[in-house]
């Protein structure tokens, strides 16, 4: 199966690219291997051996890039620039565009990508593409829309030395495996099968006693706004957090119950489908416990997770799992009935004898246990 490749030319649907907003740019090097705009720096590594602080040294053209990037008030004085992280083979940034462009902003960043091009001609042209390009064709954008996600932004962005030396550190924790074979004891008639992930993380907590998160949408359900470009999204909290609409007994008793077990040793694993199955795995990862999650599509070549995530993979304690007949896709894949029946299904297997029990109504064991062997096959490239 041929691998969904990522594009950065996809923009927000339904939004107005020339209205006074904050974005935070992401560009990438045409010729990425070539870690032309400079090198990541260790300045301090912690008693684990894994890096506390780091930088990224600039090269010449890293430094004209950045002066580029500086430069764009002169061309488009409707935009003030924010800040900037210039990375060895890719380039964030974040402006703030305070009037009404006359012009969409891919043309603001088209003007910012010409001038990088006209430098690496002066200091560096073996890297610009066949096409005469320093970075590849388009851009990624994060729009701000709540408050306090422009500190988000900044933080992530002066993070990213950071992040990369940690990956260096330890890149079995963030290397994408594509083919994880996993033997699970199916039932005592089927006997053990190898079920096919793909995944991100720390595959050794896979070894360990496993408890399955399940929680019914009635336990506990997240607000919900209106979104641009229509449809909903979950309502957050200046820190990010997820704004809980309701919640019950039941779901407090049950998250007691499973993060009680994580601290004794058990692994959670979870299909984080449900908003209270996602909450209780949120605040496991807050309180540093085993987790392993499973995801209705799969990872991107040069996928890594974020935030809390990654720190959660640093320190070993985090699984991210796919099924392996499920090809990465970008943006938002939507959960199906059939996705979250097989989600469990091999949550379950996975956790054996810490599974839960689940009511699967309307739908037959073996019609639940075809569509989770489906998911989980293997898949050659």
């Amino acid at each position: 199966m041929k691998e969904t490749i990522h594009s950065m030319l996809r923009r927000c649907v339904g939004w107005d690219y020339t209205r006074p907003c904050i974005y935070m740019i992401t560009l990438t090097l045409a010729e990425r291997h070539t870690q032309a705009l400079g090198s990541v720096v260790v300045d301090t590594i912690g008693d684990n051996g894994i890096p506390t602080s780091a930088h990224c040294e600039l090269t010449d053209l890293g430094r004209a890039v950045e002066t580029c990037w500086a430069s764009i008030p002169t061309f488009y004085p409707q935009v003030q620039i924010i800040g900037n992280q210039v990375m060895p083979d890719h380039f964030h940034g974040i402006l703030w565009v305070k009037e009404p462009l006359g012009c969409h902003l891919g043309h603001v960043i088209k003007g910012f990508k010409l001038g990088s091009n006209k430098a690496s001609r002066s200091l560096r042209p073996d890297v610009l593409s066949p096409n005469g390009g320093l970075f590849a064709e388009g851009f990624q954008d994060t729009i701000l829309f709540r408050n306090g996600q422009l500190e988000k932004m900044v933080c992530y962005m002066k993070a990213n030395p950071l992040r990369l030396a940690v990956k260096r550190a330890v890149p079995e924790l963030f290397t994408v495996v594509r083919d994880l074979k996993v033997p699970a004891m199916v039932s005592p008639e089927t006997g053990l099968r190898i079920l096919h992930f793909t995944a991100i993380g720390n595959r050794s907590l896979l070894q360990k006693p496993m408890v399955q998160v399940q929680c019914s949408r009635q336990h506990l359900a997240y607000r919900r706004v209106p979104k641009p470009g229509g449809g909903v999204k979950i309502a957050r909290d200046a820190n990010g957090e997820p704004i809980i609409e309701a919640t019950s007994r039941e779901y407090e008793e049950l998250r007691d119950t499973l993060l009680t077990a994580a601290h004794h040793g058990a692994v959670l694993i979870s299909p984080c489908i449900s908003d209270g199955e996602r909450q209780i795995a949120r605040e496991a990862l807050k309180a540093g416990l085993p987790l392993v999650t499973m995801q209705n599509k799969g990872f991107a070549k040069l996928q890594k997770p974020r935030g809390r995530f990654f720190d959660a993979c640093a320190e070993g304690c985090l699984l991210m799992l796919a099924p392996a007949a499920w090809p990465y896709t970008p943006g938002e894949k939507r959960m199906t009935r059939d996705d979250a029946l097989a989600m469990n299904r091999l949550c379950q297997w996975l956790a054996g004898e810490g599974a839960a029990d689940i009511d699967y109504k309307g739908c037959t064991p073996v019609n639940i246990d075809q569509l989770a062997f489906t998911a989980a096959k293997r898949v050659t490239d």
